[in-house]
């Protein structure tokens, strides 16, 4: 006989349970979630780990566009080290310092394309300028960056205006003048542009195809010159009293000889 004198009875028999309350849940099911959401980090971590040191994920080709004054074979062959290494271990970062030696690479773009292959939009600075080396042409960026060396028919498709003087080149702060008001002008009229050249930083002097000068000054206004030198160019010539300069030098008063 049990304690409670009911024969059968056990100790067991006698203890309670009760409905689980609201916050218990609650709680059960957050401590579910946490467990749950543990793992499934864990998890990712360790397929992340995988894929960033495995082979099978190895670069095997590397595609190069966008390069016109960098030569494409040469970017292959600066970023020859990203070979044989996973997709997951190359970055932006990584292509960008291997290329990191070349004045003409403004920035590039990389694209993985698993399973092995990468590609890479070079992005490159504008030449403005050109200055003669013999029978090649080192071409210049509008912060006087010199960005390539061509050959004369190679640099000649760019269509851009060569520093007159070789002083000018000489004189750091008047070259870097001249480069910077050729980068202010638009395509369609540095195309027109024979020459430049300046004795100081502010008389930068411009010379057209057709013979005709641009008085420009100093690089200040740049925008602005630019501007009212664009409308002066679209005036119908007067045969009888033909425009030999365009003085822009003081925008808001222009002046034609």
């Amino acid at each position: 006989m049990s304690e409670t004198g009911q024969p059968g009875d056990t100790p067991a028999d006698n203890v309670l349970e009760f409905p689980e309350t609201h916050g218990q849940a609650r709680r059960r099911h957050r401590r579910v979630w946490w467990i749950s959401g543990a793992g499934l980090v864990a998890l990712l971590a360790v397929l992340s780990a995988v894929l960033y040191f495995s082979p099978v994920l190895a670069i095997t080709t590397v595609t190069v566009s966008g390069t016109d004054l960098l030569s494409r074979d040469r970017a292959v062959e600066l970023l020859q080290p990203v070979r044989d290494r996973p997709l997951p271990q190359v970055g932006q970062r990584t292509v960008e310092e291997l290329l990191a030696e070349e004045p003409a690479v403004d920035t590039v773009r990389v694209h993985a394309e698993p399973p092995h292959d990468l590609s890479v939009e070079v992005v490159e600075h504008e030449p403005v300028a050109m200055v003669h080396d013999g029978a090649d042409r080192i071409l210049y960026s509008a912060t006087g960056t010199p960005l390539a060396t061509l050959p004369r028919d190679r640099a000649a498709d760019y269509h851009l205006p060569s520093v007159a003087s070789a002083e000018d080149v000489r004189d750091p702060e008047v070259f870097d003048a001249i480069t910077s008001v050729l980068g202010t002008l638009p395509e369609s009229i540095r195309t027109r542009m024979e020459s430049a050249s300046a004795e100081t930083v502010d008389s930068v002097t411009l010379t057209l195809t057709d013979g005709r000068t641009v008085l420009w000054g100093n690089p200040e206004q740049g925008p602005r010159k630019a501007q009212v030198l664009q409308a002066l160019l679209k005036v119908p010539e007067d045969e009888q009293a033909p425009i030999r300069e365009f003085d822009v030098s003081t925008p808001d008063r222009p002046v034609t000889r």
